[in-house]
C-alpha cells in the first residue's frame, strides 16, 4: 500500500522534484482515500493545518481535526518527533517514512502506524502541502 501511493506520487512528478496538489486525482486512488490526509503548509511563520483527513484516520483517532492547526493539537504538542518528521519533509522537499504513535482519543487505545509523507508544491520549489498516508501496523485498524 505504501509503495502504491509512493509510485502514484512519483508518476505525477513528470521530471519535477514534486507534483502539485492539482495533479492529484482522487478517482485514480479511491481505495487509498480513507488512509490519506492533506496538510496545508503555511509560511512566515510556518504553520501546518489539517486540510483533509480520510475516514479511516478519523475513525482510528476518534477525532476529526479538519481545519485545525498542528500547534493547537495536544497530540502534536506531546509528540514533538511527529512535527519534526513533517518539518524534515518540508525542508528537504523529499519523501519521508516513519513509524508514528497513534491514539484513539475516545478510549485511549494506542497503536502504531507507518506514516508516508509526500511533498507537494504549486511552484515546484516550495512545499505548500503534504500528502500523508497512514498504514496501521497494530490495533483494530491494522491493514491486513
Amino acid at each position: 500500500m505504501l509503495l502504491q501511493i509512493y509510485d502514484y506520487w512519483d508518476s505525477l512528478r513528470h521530471g519535477q522534484r514534486m507534483p502539485a496538489r492539482r495533479d492529484l486525482d482522487p478517482k485514480e486512488i479511491p481505495h487509498h482515500l480513507p488512509n490519506l490526509m492533506l496538510v496545508d503548509v503555511l509560511h512566515q511563520p510556518r504553520r501546518l493545518r489539517y486540510r483533509l483527513i480520510g475516514t479511516r484516520i478519523v475513525a482510528a483517532s476518534a477525532e476529526d481535526r479538519t481545519g485545525d492547526f498542528f500547534d493547537e493539537v495536544d497530540f502534536i504538542k506531546g509528540n514533538p518527533d511527529v512535527l519534526d518528521h513533517y518539518n524534515t519533509v518540508i525542508d528537504t522537499a523529499a519523501p519521508g517514512l516513519t513509524l508514528e504513535p497513534f491514539t484513539n482519543h475516545s478510549n485511549n487505545m494506542t497503536y502504531q502506524a507507518k506514516l508516508l509523507l509526500l511533498p507537494l508544491s504549486n511552484d515546484g520549489r516550495i512545499v505548500d502541502m503534504l500528502l500523508a498516508y497512514f498504514y496501521f501496523t497494530t490495533g483494530p485498524y491494522a491493514n491486513r
